[in-house]
């Protein structure tokens, strides 16, 4: 995602110009942002005050760290597993015979579809 031009302080200042009455396009033209943009910075921020959002801009940087540090944790277990401890997925020749047998179906086919239990069940 691109980085915005315009801090989170600088965003919490437009959002409470908008709410003391100045009008939403005026703020826009003088930040050089889109109607969209600011609309969707008021849904982001709401009504936090100008520390909540110092705040939360830390929680988000915090939560990537995390989420970076978590995949690594998770592919170094990934890679020092021995290979007898991961599950090897079943392929259809190492399945019993019973398990490939067909399904019995009324009719000769399979009724497929969206309302495929309907038609099977009236025959």
């Amino acid at each position: 995602m691109r980085r915005s031009r315009h801090t989170d302080q600088e965003i919490a200042f437009l959002l409470r110009e908008a709410e003391s009455g100045t009008a939403i396009a005026a703020i826009c033209a003088a930040a050089h942002v889109s109607v969209g943009t600011f609309y969707r910075w008021r849904r982001r921020f709401g009504g936090l005050p100008p520390a909540g959002v110092a705040r939360l801009g830390e929680i988000e940087r915090e939560n990537a760290r995390l989420r970076t540090e978590v995949t690594a944790l998770r592919q170094a277990l990934l890679a020092s597993a021995p290979p007898e401890s991961v599950p090897a997925r079943q392929t259809p020749s190492l399945m019993p015979a019973s398990a490939m047998t067909p399904i019995p179906f009324r009719g000769s086919h399979a009724s497929v579809g969206r309302y495929a239990f309907l038609r099977t069940a009236n025959r």
